[in-house]
């Protein structure tokens, strides 16, 4: 996944209505990055070079974009799971973090994956 692209979709949550994502996003946008829901885990690899302050909106954007955005499931190939992965091996995952990712999705692979 292009930093610029994460980037992107950083800066449109951070002046977006988290409760309505639709909105603030175009429909080319919504509908040119559905596909970032269901990349498997070596297209996530340059999450690693993302600063701290970006992972966090991001796990928030992906976990609100997944419920709210048509296309845009993405189950146990969630973009959060990977995320989480780097925030974890950081050490910057907090439990009020995942207490906000469980109140907010129902998918049940966030934020650790699956178990196998």
């Amino acid at each position: 996944v292009e930093h610029e692209k994460l980037m992107e979709l950083l800066s449109c949550f951070q002046t977006a209505d988290p409760e309505k994502l639709s909105e603030s996003l175009s429909a080319t946008q919504i509908q040119a990055n559905a596909g970032l829901m269901s990349l498997g885990a070596d297209s996530w690899q340059n999450c690693e070079l993302l600063a701290d302050e970006a992972l966090e909106p991001l796990v928030r954007f992906f976990t609100l974009a997944e419920m709210q955005l048509s296309g845009w499931d993405s189950g146990a190939k969630s973009p959060v799971i990977y995320l989480v992965k780097v925030m974890k091996d950081r050490g910057v995952f907090s439990p009020e973090l995942r207490k906000w990712i469980k109140k907010n999705s129902d998918n049940r692979y966030i934020p650790n994956g699956s178990v196998l």
